[in-house]
């Protein structure tokens, strides 16, 4: 029986947004940085460097995703009460957002 994959609803909402990925081999290791165009932020995962570029990248997107949800940047129905968010959340979420971002706007 073949198994069929579940969509990520959060690389989902990743892919419609401008992201830039860094690559930067250390020896046996790969540093690997997510950037968010909007946003500036900034996140860095340390893979090892035989990994499959596609999992560094998976990895350092999703480690992007988590921080835009906590800064309150990124708003998934998915998840949430429920599995749905109202829009007068959204709103109250994008409203309560503070513009300045923590360690000049990096997550490590």
């Amino acid at each position: 029986m073949a198994h069929q994959a579940q969509s990520d609803p959060l690389l989902r909402h990743m892919a419609a947004r401008e992201i830039y990925i860094e690559r930067q081999i250390l020896g046996t290791y790969a540093q690997v940085r997510a950037i968010d165009a909007r946003t500036g932020l900034e996140v860095s995962v340390t893979t090892p460097s035989n990994a499959a570029q596609f999992d560094q990248n998976r990895l350092a997107l999703r480690k992007l995703g988590q921080c835009l949800i906590a800064q309150g940047h990124l708003v998934l129905a998915d998840y949430g009460d429920n599995g749905a968010a109202s829009s007068e959340k959204v709103g109250e979420l994008s409203k309560s957002t503070p513009t300045s971002l923590p360690k000049g706007g990096i997550y490590t």
